[in-house]
Formats: C-alpha cells, structure tokens, sequence
C-alpha cells in the first residue's frame, strides 16, 4: 500500500498560496510599470488617466505589458486549478471550465494582441477576462454565503465586498463602452478598468491567507493497479 501522505519537505516546497501571491504581484506591478514607462516617455498622459491597454501599445512600455500579463496569465491557470481543486466549499470544476480558465486565456489574449494592431482580438480578451473573472469571483463568494456565521472569517467577507465591486466596475465599464458608447477621453471608463483589475488582484491575494499552509504544489505518479501515489513517498515495507 502506498505509504502516509504527509509533507516532504524536499518535495512538497512550494506552497500553492504562494501562486495566488505571485499572481497578485505580477499583475499589479507590470501595471504600474507599463503605465510608468508609458508616462515617462510621454505616451500616455497623467490625467484622465488612461486605459491600461494604451499602456502596451509602444515600445519600452509594450514588452513589459506583454511578457509581464503573459505569465501572469500561465499563473492565473495554476491559480484557478488550486482554488478549485482544493476541496473548499467554493471549489467547482464545472465553474472552472466555465469561467476561469476562459478568463485565463482571455488575459492572454489582451496581452499578446495590443489594442492598435489587434483591436478586435484584444477587446474579445478584454471582455472575456473581465466578464469570466468577474461571474467567477461572484459564483465564489455566493458559494461561500451557506457557512456558519463562525466560520465567515475576515476573508470571506473581504471577498464578498471586492466580488461586488469588481462585479459593479466590470459592468459600468461595458455599459459605458458598449451602450453609452463614452469617450476613454473623460475617464470614466479608464476609472472602471483600474478598478476592476486593482480590486479582482485583491480579491487573489486574499487566497494567499485562505489556502494558509496546508496545500502544496507537487506532482502524482500513477498506478494502473493500485492507483494514485505522491513521488515524495516510498511503499510501505
């Protein structure tokens, strides 16, 4: 029989909450760096302050934007697997193939193709990463609202405020550009954007206190006959 599953430590060194932090991080600071460059090199100007698209159109700017969101995309995928592998009450495979993993690719999307060479490419990642991520955040927290009242810690809340409020910022932000067909020019679309993706990195990091120390990263090897077994164990004797 395959022997106790507990933490190798020579295996078992990276934790899964650390992805969720990864994550987090990347995303906000190619942000702020594409827009950083984009400003220091007068392609954008401070105020209204601009889409973060037209961060990523020119060079410098372009390729921190590009490579930067391109990992933070790879991320995204490990992210939306651990959270909805994890055996929490918000994990749901079926809500993974639904809506993270297409927000996943559609961050990718927007990173690969900017939005002067490849508009069209890039507005369909656009809304596709906004609209998934959005309805996935909202499918998580609305998930979460049967636990006891001593079992909403100050995560579960926190994410139940920033699920709404990326939900709003996604939604303004398409009616404003869809509908109302506003100029970016008066800012309130570029406002929505920031929003929306400031608050939906926060609403990841919270997974870096939920998943706490009990998940790792690491790899199964499989036994036709007797099923699945973790490398970092040996048989039992």
């Amino acid at each position: 029989m395959p022997g106790n599953y507990g933490p190798d430590p020579e295996r078992n060194w990276f934790q899964s909450r650390k992805v969720a932090l990864l994550q987090c991080f990347l995303v906000l600071a190619t942000t702020l760096a594409s827009w950083a460059l984009a400003l220091y090199y007068g392609h954008v100007k401070l105020w209204p302050i601009p889409m973060i698209s037209h961060c990523g159109v020119y060079v410098p700017e372009k390729y921190v934007f590009s490579i930067g969101l391109v990992v933070a995309a790879s991320l995204m995928f490990l992210f939306i697997w651990i959270v909805e592998t994890a055996g929490k009450i918000y994990s749901s495979k079926a809500v993974a193939w639904a809506l993270g993993f297409p927000c996943s690719i559609g961050l990718m999307l927007l990173a690969v193709c900017n939005c002067e060479e490849e508009p069209t490419v890039h507005y369909i990642g656009a809304i596709a990463y906004f609209v998934c991520f959005a309805l996935w955040c909202v499918v998580c927290s609305f998930k979460e609202l049967p636990l006891e009242r001593s079992e909403q810690d100050c995560w579960v809340r926190t994410r139940r405020v920033l699920a709404l409020l990326i939900t709003a910022f996604t939604f303004i932000m398409l009616f404003l550009f869809l509908v109302v067909h506003d100029k970016v020019k008066y800012g309130r679309i570029p406002v929505c954007e920031w929003g929306a993706v400031i608050c939906s990195e926060l609403f990841i990091g919270t997974f870096y206190f939920d998943l706490g120390d009990d998940y790792y990263v690491e790899q199964v090897k499989v036994d036709r006959k007797r099923g699945y077994k973790k490398l970092s164990n040996e048989d039992d004797v």
